[in-house]
């Protein structure tokens, strides 16, 4: 074995070896699958905090006592159930100053934490500015001031996003200045001070380039983690749309209908026939057992941001004899690995949603991408809205007990709308970090990881993802030929009144 493979064994297997994990978000779809995965497979972690705020009338407690019931844990629940018992959690609010935590938990925490992965976000595109800011940037400056007082840090790992430079064609591993420039501490204590409708207004005239609150609050963020690379060692790992899991916990797990997933589940039950996008473009997704495991590899990475003296002197970051060490960053993406165009993912939800119906199937999966607005809005009222009303008006003459299709034809309409701006355009992520995990895994340091991105097959992908969908958002059990009668029944009735649309059409017109 070379040197270089023993460092990279050394550095990455001791920094989990009886480590104690802080975890933000962990009740989100990453964090959860991140903490899940950490059990599994690194039994050598010594125990892993996580935090969680009463919600819902539902008590932190009683919160906690459901999240361990939670379907994820169901292989450690037969497996390996003493594992569970490792997850302790603090009750507070990342919105809160030391986020919401006693003085007895902040103290354990500062005492005993080795390893921070901050996943907590609103992820959110249309949230108002002062909720976007307070979650995501000022809850992150909070978190960093809270680690100068621990004393056995050893890697702090920001989950940003993608496309927090959307104003930039080609983004590659690095932190880049804010579009417009923004300096992250005045824009702290705007928040803070200004009045929130007044905030909110301001919106449209500071976000620059960024299209939503999302991605120009992940941006600040950067640049506060930016900020405290010289006190604190940090990564970045930065997904782009992160859908179901490949192969871990389970093939297709997912139990949010955020982003993309949202979209496929309802391609899948008929009900979006008209998303505004250019089919020909990249559509960058990357599963989450994907990201779980880039973060897991770059904890490693993390570094003091500080000068150091070299020998011979690089040439190009140069400050005299000192040598600038630069911030780990891992664009998380598939684009420039293993790329697949919008019009190839639409057609394999098709297919696999047609193989493998959803009982909820309210029409035959079947729609098309339009790039002009225009024609988007207008197929959107004759085939969305059109049809949602007369089944809507169905069940009210009938006195059926259903839900009204209308006000979720509404929501996503919204959904596709504000995801758009990412359906009609392309960006080129430099993904340098694959030869490090591809370096890392050769090495034999994390036998139960993987980073075989470019041997994705996204049919068979795109098969588990619709699987999992029925199996887990749905709460569908399945089987190979479930619901065959259905979907057959619903294709024919398709058939007809297209026909019949244009029988009525030839007949207007003639």
């Amino acid at each position: 074995m070379e040197n270089s493979d023993v460092e990279i064994m050394e550095q990455q297997t001791d920094i989990y070896q009886d480590s104690v994990v802080f975890i933000t978000g962990a009740t989100g779809f990453v964090g959860k699958t991140l903490l899940e995965k950490l059990l599994w497979s690194f039994p050598q972690i010594k125990r892993i905090y996580m935090l969680i705020r009463p919600k819902g009338g539902l008590s932190v407690e009683e919160r906690f006592r459901t999240f361990l019931q939670n379907p994820i844990f169901e292989r450690l629940r037969d497996s390996h159930p003493e594992r569970l018992a490792k997850i302790l959690h603090f009750s507070g609010n990342i919105e809160d100053d030391n986020f919401g935590l006693n003085e007895t938990d902040k103290r354990v925490l500062c005492a005993e934490v080795n390893i921070i992965f901050h996943s907590a976000a609103t992820v959110r595109f249309n949230e108002c500015l002062k909720v976007a800011a307070r979650v995501n940037s000022q809850a992150t400056y909070n978190l960093l001031e809270l680690c100068r007082e621990m004393t056995q840090l050893k890697s702090f790992l920001y989950v940003s996003t993608a496309y927090c430079n959307p104003g930039r064609k080609y983004v590659d591993e690095k932190v880049y200045p804010t579009m417009p420039p923004v300096d992250w501490r005045q824009f702290l204590t705007c928040t803070q001070k200004i009045p929130d409708d007044y905030l909110n207004r301001l919106a449209d005239y500071i976000k620059g380039p960024h299209v939503n609150t999302y991605t120009f609050t992940k941006s600040i963020a950067e640049q506060i983690v930016n900020a405290y690379r010289h006190v604190i060692p940090i990564v970045i790992v930065r997904p782009s749309i992160v859908t179901a899991a490949y192969r871990e916990p389970y093939p297709g797990w997912i139990d949010n209908i955020q982003a993309i997933s949202g979209i496929m589940m309802e391609i899948g039950k008929g009900g979006i026939s008209s998303i505004l996008g250019d089919k020909d473009l990249i559509c960058d997704i990357i599963p989450v057992d994907f990201v779980v495991n880039a973060m897991i590899m770059m904890v490693g990475k993390a570094k003091l941001g500080r000068y150091v003296i070299t020998f011979p002197l690089p040439s190009p970051k140069i400050h005299g004899t000192f040598c600038f060490i630069s911030l780990s960053i891992c664009n998380a993406t598939s684009g420039v690995t293993n790329p697949i165009t919008w019009q190839h993912l639409g057609d394999l939800t098709m297919k696999w949603s047609r193989i493998y119906p959803t009982k909820r199937m309210i029409m035959f999966p079947n729609f098309k991408y339009r790039c002009s607005a225009i024609q988007h809005e207008i197929a959107v009222w004759v085939l969305h809205f059109i049809p949602a009303l007369l089944m809507d008006l169905r069940t009210l003459v009938l006195g059926q007990k259903k839900r009204m299709v209308t006000p979720i034809a509404k929501k996503f309409r919204q959904a596709c709308l504000a995801g758009s701006f990412f359906s009609l355009n392309e960006w080129i992520f430099q993904n340098k970090s694959r030869f490090y995990f591809k370096e890392v895994l050769e090495s034999g340091a994390y036998p139960m990881l993987y980073w075989n991105l470019d041997e994705l097959d996204y049919d068979d992908y795109v098969r588990r993802h619709m699987i999992g969908i029925n199996k887990y958002l749905h709460r569908e059990k399945f089987t190979v030929d479930a619901n065959k009668f259905m979907v057959t029944r619903v294709y024919w009735l398709w058939i007809f009144l297209h026909v019949l649309f244009y029988l009525l059409l030839v007949y207007v017109i003639f």
